[in-house]
């Protein structure tokens, strides 16, 4: 995974985009010493050794060296964070254990996502590609008081490259390598005038598919994205300057790729019904049946964002104003197999208005302080798609005596189900879908969501050494939410029997509800030397409420409420709470040659929001359950032990406790006889230990310099599911994996004159992995146990980079 390095004189500007908390400051060599990392996340320009906050920060050019492509491959240097994945979900990213799970619209992210403070929204629209980048700050553990939008788990941000005046800045970044992969990237500078500067950037990318399926010939988990960025800056010296961020994405790419394991009582369910369904030998092989508009996770978006910064004299005030909007449309074969058990398809169009106001104090005194005010308005509009075969239903549902009566009442009554529904609905005229004998089963949502708050944050220093900082949040969210069963385009009888449930004969449902929530946090710092820093905290967090999306409430028999305004409305689900204790270090040693950040967390989260079975109901929905006690120690060092070479380790353990998770505890009843033995399970999917290490170095020449990188991640197993991990439930499908290891390596040659050229290769090893695995299953099921997404083979390739 390589893109190279930009090869420019160092400038304490470009200090600041070459150094790297990953320890690579790969450009120009040093006096054995790590550049300086400054960051905002506090709002303020700080060494990112002087901020009391476990942050990665990882600079723009050290993304590109090691072959970013989007914002969730940031995961892999940053502790404490695990969960990529191949799609545009952000749902499979966890900070400390924490993550989104929920698979509808109703809700929010645990983790917030940003674009230069810009609030970045939900799947479909939050994963964006990195290009151009300035740097990124990934801050862990709940975060109330640095943006506008309050975010529980923690906070991505994305910095862009800003113009500068007198500096064009000018690169192109090329990339050519097996199966199709191309890459290009560039940007470059204009000044406008004696005040106003303009840089722009794009992007392309593409590559062919490397998971084949084997019965359809197809390719997937493909990608061809373009991007484009115009970004303004007015500045003629006085009080006032400003920033414009114009930015345009358009995204097709592979939905999500389930491959069956072939193993769990599910599979052998199906196969005592339809006989052998086999698993291909390759792991990177699948055998599904696909959507009817193929694989697809195609995403446009668009977003502008202004800030404005005004000099008080006292202080600086800050006005961001951002409107994104964005259409989505995603499918998957959600079952795994060549059957129609559950194909899903999700069409959505969104709009996303935030303001936020805030005044930083630029005072010498021993008081600091910001205070802010922000508001947001989204608006979103999504169908949803659950659809599965007549035949699937039919015999999972109802029997073999259904599948005995297939062919005989088949001819006589014209339909396959003719005898049962004759039974059950009294009818003999039926024939069979016309829907190529499937059934479709749309629903619609519609919400409205807005929310105001308000922050203050105070730091008194009492000395040299000594400084404390609290601060108070107030939050107030609101939600408006309908739902629609869109019966006009189910053509089987059998009717709502995927994903809803119910119907709406009329019109939608809707309900409006409310939450608010005060959050704080303090703060101590003790800096007992020059580059020592010490810090304790205690952070509470919260996350609104929100309203599921394929159910109603009062609830009934599934496939058999008929749900009408005033009557029923979306079931809902109430907001999470988080309060967090963290001790940390961090120190620079040795002339600045080394730098080490430790950290240590306690946390109890409670009514976490997650996903739960809905009684009497194949439905998933999102329910408050329970508590959750987490706790971990993260550490990142980075050591510059030459001139020319250094390197950058880091780590994380984590170990968690669920308490009254019992409605998480998935088929507990049927494998363990009692849910309440699911009391006392980790949380799912999320390793115990995690590791990164990165080697950096350059060999001078006469006319210029070798370079490389060396790049390891690893990851340990984590459980699949609540279900506690004991000899009885792996009998029952219970599984444990998911963890990984995986090495990239590149190697070049860079000009006194600015060019530059590589050959890199990615997953050197070819490591086999998954992004995921599935867990237990029941075994009167059609979900089988399946894997999610493979691991890209060894790639090899060659990147040119030229700096004008």
């Amino acid at each position: 995974m390589s893109k190279g390095h930009r090869f420019v004189p160092f400038s304490a500007r470009r200090g600041l985009s070459l150094a790297v908390s990953a320890a690579l400051f790969s450009g120009a060599s040093s006096a054995q010493q790590l550049e300086e990392v400054i960051v905002t996340a506090t709002k303020r320009a700080e060494s990112v050794m002087d901020v009391p906050l476990a942050v990665q920060a990882l600079s723009g050019d050290f993304l590109r060296t090691v072959n970013t492509d989007d914002i969730k491959d940031l995961v892999a240097f940053t502790p404490g964070v695990t969960g990529n994945s191949k799609d545009s979900f952000l749902d499979t990213i966890a900070v400390r254990g924490i993550s989104t799970n929920d698979f509808g619209n109703g809700g929010d992210p645990s983790l917030g996502v940003y674009k230069n403070g810009f609030y970045q929204g939900r799947n479909g629209a939050a994963v964006t590609s990195v290009f151009d980048l300035e740097r990124s700050e990934i801050l862990r553990g709940p975060q109330g008081f640095l943006f506008g939008r309050n975010s529980i788990a923690g906070a991505l941000n994305i910095l862009t490259r800003k113009p500068v005046r007198g500096d064009s800045d000018s690169y192109v970044d090329l990339r050519a390598g097996e199966r199709g992969i191309f890459r290009a990237e560039g940007g470059t500078n204009f000044d406008l005038g004696d005040a106003v500067t303009v840089r722009v950037a794009g992007l392309h990318s593409r590559e062919d598919g490397y998971v084949d399926n084997v019965v359809t010939g197809n390719e997937h988990i493909e990608h061809e994205k373009t991007a484009f960025r115009l970004t303004g800056v007015y500045d003629a010296g006085g009080a006032l300057n400003a920033t414009m961020y114009l930015e345009y994405e358009d995204r097709e790419q592979s939905g999500t790729i389930y491959r069956a394991t072939g193993n769990g009582p599910a599979y052998a369910f199906l196969e005592s019904i339809y006989g052998e369904i086999p698993v291909p030998g390759d792991s990177r092989d699948v055998r599904i049946d696909e959507p009817r508009n193929g694989l697809i996770d195609n995403g446009e978006i668009f977003q502008v964002g202004f800030e404005v910064n005004y000099d008080l004299g006292w202080a600086t005030l800050t006005s961001l104003t951002g409107y994104k909007e964005h259409d989505y449309h995603y499918t998957e074969d959600f079952d795994a197999t060549a059957l129609t058990i559950f194909n899903y398809e999700q069409i959505q169009d969104g709009e996303y208005f935030e303001q936020e106001l805030r005044l930083t104090s630029d005072t010498d005194g021993p008081l600091s302080w910001y205070a802010g005010a922000s508001y947001y308005r989204e608006e979103i509009d999504t169908e949803f798609l659950g659809q599965q075969d007549e035949d699937v239903y039919c015999n999972v549902y109802w029997g073999q005596a259904c599948a005995d009566l297939f062919e005989f009442y088949n001819t006589y009554y014209g339909g396959a189900y003719a005898y049962i529904l004759n039974d059950y609905w009294g009818t003999y005229n039926w024939s069979p879908s016309g829907n190529n004998g499937l059934i479709d089963d749309w629903n619609r949502t519609r919400g409205k969501y807005q929310g105001w708050a308000a922050y203050v944050d105070l730091q008194y220093r009492f000395s040299e050494q000594f400084d404390a900082s609290i601060g108070v949040r107030y939050n107030d969210d609101e939600k408006e939410m309908s739902q629609e069963v869109l019966t006009d385009r189910n053509q089987s009888i059998l009717g709502q029997v995927v994903q809803t449930g119910f119907t709406t004969p009329e019109g939608p449902v809707s309900d409006t509800q409310s939450w608010s929530e005060a959050t704080w946090r303090a703060v101590l710092n003790w800096r007992p030397t020059d580059g020592q820093l010490l810090y304790a905290s205690v952070t509470t967090g919260y996350k609104q409420g929100g309203f599921n999306s394929f159910s109603v409430t009062p609830g009934g028999p599934f496939s058999g409420v008929e749900a009408v305004p005033g009557q029923f409305r979306p079931s809902s689900f109430d907001s999470e709470t988080v309060i967090s204790y963290e001790v940390g270090y961090k120190g620079t040693h040795l002339d600045g040659a080394s730098q080490l950040q430790l950290n240590a967390f306690v946390y109890e989260y409670e009514d976490l929001q997650a996903t739960c079975s809905d009684p009497g109901s194949p439905v998933v929905i999102v329910c408050n359950t329970g508590t959750v006690d987490g706790q971990g120690v993260e550490g990142v060092w980075n050591y510059a032990f030459t001139d020319n070479w250094s390197f950058g380790v880091g780590f994380s353990w984590f170990d968690s406790e669920g308490k009254g998770v019992q409605d998480f505890c998935a088929d507990g009843e049927e494998f363990l006889g009692d849910r309440s033995a699911c009391e006392g399970s980790p949380l799912p999917g999320i390793p115990e230990w995690t590791a990164y290490a990165t080697l950096d170095g350059t060999i001078p020449l006469a006319t210029g310099e070798l370079f490389g990188n060396l790049t390891g991640f690893w990851e340990d197993d984590a459980p699949a599911d609540w279900v506690p991990f004991t000899p009885e439930t792996i009998a029952a499908g219970a599984r444990e994996g998911g963890g990984y290891t995986e090495v990239q390596a590149l190697a070049g040659y860079r000009s006194p004159v600015g060019w530059s050229l590589a050959l890199y290769v990615e997953n050197l090893f070819d490591d086999e992995y998954f992004d995921s695995e599935g867990g237990v299953s029941s075994a009167s099921s059609p979900y089988v146990q399946s894997d999610i997404s493979p691991s890209r083979p060894r790639t090899a390739g060659v990147r040119f980079s030229w700096n004008l």
